[in-house]
């Protein structure tokens, strides 16, 4: 387990363990102290048994134990997986299985339980209190940027003046891309901060950041990453008059990966007569994580596409190696079968030398000769694959069961 970072299985299975046996013992499982042990339970908001409560079990006494606290505030840097939980036998579903789901299908019951509770009671408050720290972000740099515009608009007139105002002023820091008039902002801040709190809450994160000069926001919830338009502003037709228009407000958000081109998926939600977009922010998450949903059946079935891939690469790799192992195992057998014939047709050849031989009468003649016949058939062994023999100038012979064994 690594104790920096762990999921909530890990940390309920910790919070059992140090219940159920003393913290020493726990330690050493963990190749720790019961020092060390002690400092990640406090981190991790693991209440201990008090000093005592081992006793009182020894005696059979009655003992309280707490509940272990629900992952929050500062936890959640050091805890996952502890709102969203994924189902732990989709491997088991074939590829039209794993297409065929819809939903929250890669989540377990309880996970889907915990996401329409929280979906069915988003409220978006009246006034923004407790503001997301991009909210902040987002307050300070557009004051910031209509000032510093207002300025270089004004010195605009002059060349030096401009540039030495615009040095004044540093480079745009990233915020939420909200497109919309003063009017409308206080409102848009609130729906925005109630959809960020919302999905903080199922382990999810937003960011900003600059892309070729512009602002672009992004949300992350179930790996899935969704950039948006948070706010712009739309035209609505009024329900009293048909001329006039109001403007409403209209959230964008898309999601896709153009590298592996999966399918894009984009959609806005906007302000309807009977449905303003405060009350769609459930419908919004939940929209999100379905998409999730899909994306990641998608990544799992190219995942299972690759591995198929790379076996079927491993498989032909393997039969081309067996092949070319083949090949070169012919090759000794055609090596063999040629130089054994080499040696029985250097025999047959030195058997009818002897013939021959013994009719020459010159007896120093038929001394020589019949030594060099000597020597073709030592040399006619060494030639031979069957015969393991070693030549004081040639080496060791290629002993055809030597050369079997070792590719075998």
């Amino acid at each position: 387990m690594d104790f920096k970072y762990v999921t909530q299985e890990e940390r309920e299975r910790l919070y059992n363990e140090v219940w159920d046996e003393p913290l020493k013992i726990v330690a050493q499982r963990y190749n720790m102290s019961d020092n060390g042990l002690r400092k990640h339970c406090k981190r991790l908001w693991i209440p201990l048994p008090s000093v005592g409560y081992w006793a009182k079990i020894k005696a059979g006494k009655k003992v309280f134990k707490p509940d272990l606290p629900k992952v929050r505030g500062e936890l959640k840097r050091y805890v996952h997986s502890y709102a969203i939980k994924y189902r732990s036998d989709i491997d088991k579903y074939s590829d039209v299985e794993l297409q065929s789901m819809k939903g929250l299908s890669l989540l377990t019951d309880g996970t889907i339980r915990y996401v329409n509770e929280i979906c069915s009671n988003i409220e978006v408050k009246n006034q923004l209190r407790n503001p997301h720290n991009l909210i902040k972000q987002h307050k300070d740099e557009l004051m910031y940027r209509k000032r510093r515009d207002k300025e270089l608009q004004q010195a605009s007139f002059n060349t030096d003046y401009y540039n030495i105002t615009k040095s004044k002023y540093r480079e745009n820091k990233p915020m939420i891309p909200i497109y919309v008039s003063e009017v409308n902002l206080n409102r848009a801040y609130r729906i925005i901060n109630a959809l960020l709190f919302a999905i903080e809450e199922m382990e999810g994160f937003a960011n900003v950041m600059l892309d070729s000069g512009n602002d672009k926001g992004y949300f992350v919830i179930m790996k899935t990453t969704f950039y948006f338009i948070m706010m712009e502003e739309g035209k609505n037709k009024s329900k009293n008059n048909a001329e006039e228009h109001v403007p409403i407000l209209v959230l964008s958000l898309s999601a896709g990966d153009e590298y592996y081109k999966c399918t894009n998926y984009s959609f806005k939600f906007k302000d309807k007569v009977d449905e303003p977009l405060e009350k769609q922010i459930g419908i919004i998450i939940l929209e999100m994580l379905q998409t999730a949903n899909k994306i990641l059946i998608e990544e799992m079935l190219r995942d299972r596409e690759y591995e198929r891939e790379i076996k079927k690469k491993e498989r032909q790799r393997r039969l081309e190696q067996m092949r070319k192992g083949e090949l070169e195992e012919i090759k000794i057998l055609q090596q063999a079968a040629s130089d054994w014939n080499k040696a029985e047709e250097i025999r047959k050849f030195t058997n009818q030398m002897e013939l021959k031989i013994g009719e020459i009468e010159d007896e120093e003649k038929r001394h020589k000769l019949s030594r060099w016949v000597l020597w073709a058939k030592d040399k006619a062994d060494w030639i031979d694959p069957l015969i393991e023999k070693e030549d004081k100038l040639l080496g060791e012979s290629e002993y055809i069961f030597e050369e079997i064994i070792e590719t075998q």
